[in-house]
Formats: C-alpha cells, structure tokens, sequence
C-alpha cells in the first residue's frame, strides 16, 4: 500500500479548515440576523434562547434559527386600499377630464 501520509494530512487539515469557517460563518450570520431582527417576531419572545441555541448547537443551532425561529413579518393589506372600479383607476392615471391625454399646451 502506497499513501502518501504528508498529502493526506494537508488535505485533511484543509478539509477541517474549511468546514470551520463555514461554521463560524454561519453563526455570524445567524447572530446579525438575531440582533436586527425585532423581538416579537423571534419564536419564545426572547433572543436569549437563540443566542445559546447557535453557539451550543454548532451547525445545527444557526440552520434551525434561519429556518424557524423567525416569525413571518406582518403583511400591510394593499387590497384594501386600491381603486374600487376600473374608471377610478383611470381617473387617478390620466386625470378628470375624459379623453385628456396628460399633455399640456
């Protein structure tokens, strides 16, 4: 058996290296999103669990804050404040007077 036990080892350590980071990574971006994101809409109503969760859980802890440990934002109901027929619209569009066409002389 021929290995190459200097090679191996690098790539190894290369491996580790990297997967480190990642990690490291990963909980960075989980702690910045942690801090801007408003309290009421964190899962448990308090950021502390959080915070414990990412740095205990490793991995595993930031991927389960990111996937459910956020509310979803309330939605601002856009319906309620549009035009109530097509005429309406149009007049808000190109003005009051019919057959206008927005030019100016």
């Amino acid at each position: 058996m021929n290995t190459d036990f200097p090679s191996l080892a690098t790539t190894t350590g290369l491996i580790v290296v990297v997967a480190l980071s990642l990690q490291a990574l990963l909980a960075a971006v989980s702690l910045l999103v942690l801090v801007k994101t408003p309290t009421q809409r964190v899962q448990f109503g308090r950021k502390w669990p959080w915070v414990l969760i990412i740095l205990v859980a490793n991995t595993i802890g930031p991927i389960l804050f990111l996937a459910v440990g956020r509310r979803p934002a309330p939605v601002a109901d856009t319906a309620a404040q549009a035009p109530a027929n097509v005429a309406s619209t149009v007049q808000g569009l190109y003005g009051s007077e019919p057959g206008a066409t927005g030019v100016q002389r």
